[in-house]
């Protein structure tokens, strides 16, 4: 565990244009270098899955979606554009909701609306997908970033989700490497010396929101963000175990 003291947040700045086929490990080191930033051993990458979905094609073409009667159903009930509703089936395990917001349950497993389909921080003219594995991706950048670096640098891969109880959106884990997406404090003792029984901290949504701060979602132009001075358990950790499986899910 590395201990928590000052947490500094701090954007990769003039990240250039992603295309279909790049690296992004590759182009986190040569922005850094090119901004005179140094990765150090204890950060942690925080990278928008956008650029991901971009470098690893997973992109469609408004003007190449055949749009079903069902999408055609469903975006005009909505409000929608066909394109848009068509992907999201595509992308779809489930569709859990309609209207009056289109929710689905992703192949990963994720519940959100539109399976995460969107057009903002997509290339004209077409629509950005979630990565087919998150977690690989984050992995293949982690593994990256740790060959050459010489020590092991976590990689969380974000995604800005609605709640349902709760108005306005927060950017979460889809994807982790090199870490535990977890804290655990059962067995620690609170101020007043009570032994916690069931403490369990979404460590990775708590980084992903954070990064947040910097990343936005306009034009900031900021898809990667080091985190520093966060504590962490190194771990072959996944965005998936935080996933609650249907038998747990509280509103079934």
């Amino acid at each position: 565990m590395i201990k928590i003291g000052q947490i500094d947040l701090i954007p990769i700045r003039d990240f250039p244009v992603v295309q279909v086929g790049d690296e992004i490990s590759d182009i986190i080191l040569t922005t850094l270098q090119k901004s005179g930033l140094e990765l150090i051993q204890g950060d942690i990458i925080v990278v928008t899955h956008s650029i991901i979905s971009i470098a690893e094609g997973k992109l469609y073409k408004l003007d190449e979606v055949k749009v079903s009667e069902k999408a055609a159903k469903i975006a005009e009930r909505i409000g929608h554009s066909q394109e848009r509703v068509e992907v999201a089936l595509r992308e779809a395990s489930d569709v859990l909701t309609e209207e009056p917001v289109f929710i689905t349950k992703t192949k990963h497993g994720i519940v959100t609306d539109f399976s995460g389909i969107d057009s903002s921080n997509a290339p004209p003219g077409m629509l950005v997908a979630l990565p087919d594995d998150p977690d690989e991706s984050a992995k293949r950048i982690n593994d990256s970033l740790t060959e050459t670096t010489g020590f092991n640098v976590p990689v969380i891969i974000t995604d800005t989700h609605g709640r349902p109880w709760r108005k306005g959106a927060v950017n979460i884990a889809i994807g982790v490497a090199g870490m535990s997406p977890f804290t655990y404090n059962v067995g620690k003792k609170d101020i007043y010396g009570n032994e916690l029984r069931g403490s369990l901290i979404c460590l990775a949504d708590q980084l992903a929101s954070a990064a947040e701060l910097l990343m936005g979602q306009a034009d900031e132009g900021v898809p990667v963000v080091i985190l520093r001075g966060v504590g962490f358990d190194e771990d072959d950790g996944s965005a998936s175990v935080i996933i609650r499986s249907e038998s747990e899910d509280l509103f079934r």
